[in-house]
């Protein structure tokens, strides 16, 4: 029987909502397994949470505190509790299978925190985050009850090859009259700790070792030096010294890495008392370019040569050209025309009176620069340092450096012609008394070619005539 508009009235009583909560489980699959369970409240604040979770096969709760009953997590939430969280230990195994139970109690969360030295795949449902907020990676699924997920987790396979690489190495040598001076610095990379080992030249005679920066107490055993090597980065620096005089022909020493390397540096720093004449080595290094201007210079003597506007002949020519190579190439070019302007005024006097006096000024002065020039060239040539045009990977006359980007087990070698720079200044002594000698003789013909028929034109005067 309904009760009428008019009856007696109902109400709804009104009682409190069980909790509700949510399972987190992150796997941490590193060189320990372990798990983290966190149980969030997710409704119902003022009841308390009692329910039974199951264990994953082979976990081992370490957290103290947390009650376990055959397999079972107990949780005991009570009223206003938000959040519980246990740590456990996990047994590694190829396959991993995650099942949602089928409760009305909570609703489950799967994370998978695995370590690049596992490599996992996973079957199931579908991965709904890949990443976290930092940008890891870090799958997730959020399964319905009764919905499983299938980790087939492996070991990768080591890939055959070298553990150590390096990444760079410089030979810096000094050399003496009676030793050589050399620091080997690399720097290199390791996958594992252990021991290395490299051979120093037979000579060799080990000063000091130093690992990133702090001294080792290494010695060498005949030619052997066995470096401990620990897992990452880490820059070796060697020094040792040779006793070998200091010859016309040196050779870079021989030195056996161990291993290939990339990135070869070599750098020979050299005294101001060498010569340096020819370098030879990998390819990307110094080259003295004044060989070819050499040849360029032969070349332009032999044509100047058959100009018959002077008395030089082609080897006078190409011996003051090789004088003058000492000095930019403007001063080269002052002397010649000097000589050439000579010739042209012996030759062709200039017809007008004012033209004449300023080509005999003009001659003049050019005698006068072409004179400061060679005594500048016979200076640089007796006191200055030869200028051989030594370029190429930032080399100098004094700072030669070799590149190679790939290198074999031992290092590659440079070579290296000087001579003493006494025999530099023998030859321009040389040079210079042949430039005195051979210049009184161009003087006297210059002089000869300024001063044929007159040296300079005088205003005519005109003489008037008076009548009778």
């Amino acid at each position: 029987m309904s009760a009428g508009v008019g009856g007696p009235s109902q109400t709804l009583s009104q009682t409190a909502l069980p909790a509700f909560v949510q399972i987190e489980r992150t796997l941490h699959l590193g060189l320990d397994w372990r798990t983290t369970t966190r149980v969030v409240r997710l409704t119902g604040s003022d009841s308390p949470v009692i329910l039974e979770l199951p264990l994953l096969p082979g976990e081992a709760v370490t957290t103290a505190g947390i009650r376990i009953k055959d397999g079972k997590v107990l949780v005991n939430m009570p009223s206003g509790q938000q959040n519980l969280e246990w740590q456990a230990m996990l047994e590694k195994t190829d396959t991993l299978e995650l099942r949602a139970a089928d409760s009305h109690q909570w609703s489950e969360l799967w994370r998978a925190d695995t370590s690049p030295i596992w490599h996992m795949q996973t079957s199931g449902i579908a991965v709904v985050h890949h990443q976290d907020e930092q940008g890891s990676w870090l799958p997730e699924w959020r399964p319905w009850p009764g919905e499983t997920v299938t980790l087939t987790i492996s070991r990768p396979q080591a890939v055959p090859g070298p553990t150590l690489t390096i990444d760079k190495s410089q030979l810096k040598l000094q050399p003496g009259k009676r030793s050589l001076n050399a620091d080997l610095t690399l720097n290199l990379r390791s996958s594992k700790g252990g021991q290395h080992t490299l051979l120093l030249p037979p000579n060799a005679v080990l000063q000091n070792v130093s690992i990133d920066g702090i001294a080792q107490p290494i010695r060498q055993k005949a030619e052997a030096v066995t470096l401990p090597i620990h897992p990452g980065n880490q820059e070796i620096i060697l020094n040792w010294q040779s006793t070998e005089d200091q010859a016309m022909i040196m050779t870079t020493p021989s030195v056996n890495l161990g291993t290939a390397s990339v990135n070869s540096h070599i750098q020979a720093v050299l005294g101001e008392d060498r010569w340096v004449l020819f370098t030879f080595g990998p390819k990307f290094g110094p080259a003295s370019l004044i060989w070819g201007l050499l040849i360029v210079l032969a070349v332009v003597a032999a044509g100047l040569g058959r100009v018959p506007l002077t008395p030089l002949k082609s080897w006078q020519w190409f011996g003051l050209l090789v004088g003058l190579s000492q000095l930019p190439i403007a001063a080269a070019v002052l002397v010649v025309s000097w000589l050439f302007a000579l010739g042209l005024r012996a030759r062709n006097s200039p017809a007008g009176r004012l033209s004449f006096n300023l080509t005999q000024i003009g001659l003049a002065l050019l005698t006068l620069v072409a004179l400061l020039l060679l005594t500048a060239a016979v200076h640089q040539g007796l006191l200055g340092m030869p200028d051989m045009q030594i370029s190429g990977n930032q080399s100098s006359a004094t700072n030669l450096n070799w590149y190679q980007d790939h290198a074999e087990p031992e290092l590659p070698k440079a070579l290296v012609v000087s001579a003493p720079m006494t025999v530099y200044r023998l030859l321009m002594l040389a040079w210079s008394l042949w430039m005195a000698i051979s210049l009184l003789n161009w003087l006297r013909w210059g002089w000869s070619c300024f001063a044929g028929g007159e040296l300079w034109r005088k205003k005519a005067v005109q003489v008037k005539n008076e009548a009778p």
